[in-house]
């Protein structure tokens, strides 16, 4: 669970916000896909009491019927939603744990599938969470670029970066899952998840600041030159001894 959480489900306890929200959406997979059979929804439970999802569900401004979900979520529990009526729990697993038979920390449940748009715009696509009595819980109106991220064809999921119930559908709230980051999984799987999608199913970040890197030491203050000292001035050779008397020039 993200270090974040316990401060959030401190802070919903004593609000009426919703306290699931919609925190990954894999939209646009890279994986083959004719009634978006790879792709899947990330939802969490923020509040600090276990959340029935019984007769909760997807829903968006289009008119195919998603199927009702089922289970009770944890607080502080995540779900992976995926398309029942192309792929099951283990499917699912084992193209992004290598195991089908994975004790995961999340929820995965397959439900019947609408759809959702490889190419969202302002009224499409608006994705909704629904509970029983059809009250909207979260909703996330997002698009492909205007600031929202663009998986470009490369099958990344798009995350939420802060957990924050009033900024869903911002879209600066809002990044691609890169292969590289914490949490992040590269699918290979044999049925439905076929191509390397990225995405980082059942992970929350922590919406904490990284440290500003440290900057460099400054490097150590040279000396100034020393002046060279000034040429020695040349010594004038010594005079020669004066001649004997015998070295005298003789006139002959």
């Amino acid at each position: 669970m993200s270090s974040l959480l316990p401060a959030l489900l401190t802070s919903l306890a004593a609000t009426s916000s919703p306290a699931v929200l919609i925190t990954e959406i894999m939209y646009d997979p890279a994986s083959p896909e004719r009634n978006g059979e790879p792709e899947w929804v990330e939802i969490a439970n923020l509040g600090p009491t276990p959340v029935d999802l019984s007769g909760w569900k997807l829903d968006d401004e289009d008119s195919a019927d998603w199927g009702l979900l089922d289970g009770s979520l944890k607080a502080g529990g995540v779900a992976i939603l995926i398309n029942g009526d192309a792929a099951t729990r283990e499917d699912f697993l084992e193209a992004w744990t290598d195991d089908p038979d994975a004790e995961v920390g999340y929820l995965v449940i397959p439900v019947s599938w609408g759809s959702l748009a490889n190419k969202p715009s302002e009224t499409n696509e608006v994705l909704q969470l629904l509970d029983a009595d059809a009250h909207v819980i979260c909703e996330v109106n997002y698009g492909r670029g205007k600031g929202w991220p663009d998986p470009g064809r490369r099958g990344q999921s798009i995350y939420l970066k802060q957990l924050d119930p009033g900024s869903a559908s911002e879209a600066a709230n809002w990044s691609l899952t890169e292969k590289d980051m914490e949490g992040s999984r590269v699918a290979s799987g044999k049925v439905v998840y076929i191509k390397a999608d990225i995405g980082s199913p059942g992970y929350l970040p922590t919406g904490e600041a990284q440290p500003s890197p440290t900057p460099p030491a400054p490097p150590p203050a040279q000396k100034a030159p020393t002046a060279p000292p000034p040429p020695e001035k040349p010594r004038e050779p010594a005079p020669p001894p004066p001649p004997t008397e015998d070295e005298d020039d003789i006139p002959y």
